[in-house]
């Protein structure tokens, strides 16, 4: 390849694909190549600048037979303001940028597909939005078992994701993005695939023996054909959301304190509780514009309802540690997200039966 016959672009994007392997599999990867790039060149000009005066004064200023050493200057003040304060204004810049792409991965669209993703000793479990599971499954390396991802190409896809015993990461190196998935609790991302294609998954966090065969493969397809592709795999036990529903009315017994009308019970009402703040006895609060914190609070108040006591209501509802695995407690959220009018456009049940789920 002549590189000499390139531009400058086309100079980085041949490099980056040398670097990463291939090229980011959307906006926001791409955005995170360039800044990588943009230190690496950054980087590059400055080493290569210092070393060379560096080589540049060891010669000039060596010490030579019969000649005194000159004293060296005792303080600089503007020299040293300089050298402190202009690479202080360029790593801020670098942290600025990198920040600003960090939380752009990680607030998803509000019409973000939601793919709830459970990591445990050494398998990926993905739940789809209407409460199936893949059916097929790969050999990756050892692993005879690495589940099929399938997502649209060109709509969000947010993975919504927890660990059923240790801390493990999930890693889309195409999307140049990585997770940490953590027991107890929830933590999301997302990506948006411009093409079809495939994209390995791995686990970027150490969590045991086959830690390294921890792996899935994402296959993007076209919006239409993964409609109908969930639409093969559905669920006969339905939507997360009715199943949430099934489960705190035979399971629950929360009615007696949980209202979905609105109406004051001992507990707090769950109609349009989702995606609304909330103030805490203690004095702290719960913003309503974080999908990820409100999961949270619902979880933590199913297995610890006493961690966090709504304002105007006393302790009350005993722990349900225990009864619910993590795919039922994420139906759950789902069913309680579903009572809101701030559920993302068709989340929201077009019929709405009385209900029970624990949460504080």
């Amino acid at each position: 390849m002549n590189m000499c016959a390139l531009s400058i672009a086309q100079q980085s994007d041949w490099l980056t694909t040398k670097v990463f392997g291939a090229a980011g599999a959307s906006p926001l990867a791409r955005e995170s190549d360039a800044i990588f790039m943009w230190i690496f060149w950054f980087s590059t000009f400055w080493f290569v600048l210092l070393m060379g005066l560096m080589a540049y004064w060891v010669i000039k200023y060596r010490r030579r037979p019969g000649v005194a050493p000159q004293r060296s200057a005792h303080h600089n003040t503007p020299l040293e303001l300089a050298w402190t304060i202009i690479p202080s204004l360029f790593l801020g810049y670098m942290f600025y940028v990198g920040f600003q792409g960090y939380i752009s991965n990680l607030v998803a669209p509000t019409n973000a597909e939601v793919i709830d993703v459970q990591g445990r000793k050494w398998v990926w479990t993905i739940t789809y939005p209407n409460g199936a599971n893949p059916l097929t499954s790969i050999t990756m390396g050892n692993n005879q078992a690495a589940p099929e991802i399938y997502i649209p190409v060109g709509r969000p896809v947010q993975f919504r994701m927890t660990s059923a015993d240790v801390m493990h990461s999930f890693w889309i190196p195409d999307f140049r993005f990585k997770q940490d998935v953590l027991p107890n609790r929830y933590s999301s991302f997302w990506i948006e695939a411009e093409e079809p294609g495939e994209h390995v998954v791995y686990c970027a966090e150490y969590c045991g023996d086959l830690h390294s065969e921890m792996s899935a493969i994402i296959r993007a397809i076209p919006a239409d054909e993964y409609d109908a592709y969930l639409k093969s795999i559905e669920d006969p036990g339905g939507p997360p959301e009715v199943r949430g529903k099934r489960l705190v009315d035979t399971r629950g017994g929360c009615a007696a304190c949980h209202s979905i009308d609105g109406t004051k019970g001992i507990g707090p009402t769950w109609k349009d509780a989702w995606g609304n703040p909330v103030q805490f006895a203690d004095g702290t609060s719960l913003a309503g514009d974080d999908p990820d914190a409100w999961d949270n609070y619902i979880r933590e108040s199913i297995i610890n309802p006493n961690a966090k006591i709504h304002t105007g209501y006393a302790p009350a509802m005993a722990s349900y540690a225990g009864a619910f695995t993590e795919e039922e407690l994420g139906f759950i959220a789902a069913y309680i997200k579903s009572l809101s009018s701030k559920a993302p456009a068709g989340e929201i049940p077009t019929e709405q039966a009385p209900a029970d789920a624990p949460s504080n």
